[in-house]
């Protein structure tokens, strides 16, 4: 059965790679599939620490979800750093 602290890492290592894609974005790594359906199903009731595929795909989900979140306040900021004196965007 997938570890729930592995499935926990495996998230955060997610999440603090995509920050760091939105913090520096000339950087060009990125992820584009990640494959957890080698992780075996924990049955339910035998394994207190573990974490089911579906529970785990859920937590992924809304951390990427969050991390999106923090995306459009990244283009925000950096669109309002960008503008010229007379307002126009000067990319």
């Amino acid at each position: 059965h997938p570890c729930k602290l592995c499935v926990q890492a495996v998230i955060l290592a997610v999440v603090a790679q995509l920050r760091r894609q939105l913090q520096e974005p000339a950087r060009r790594s990125s992820l584009r599939v990640l494959d957890m359906t080698g992780l075996p199903d924990s049955a339910p009731g035998r394994a207190p620490d573990g974490m089911s595929v579906w529970s785990g795909t859920v937590a992924l989900a809304k951390a990427c979800v969050e991390v999106s979140k923090h995306q459009r306040e990244f283009q925000r900021r950096g669109s309002k750093r960008h503008k010229g004196r007379s307002g126009a965007a000067t990319a």
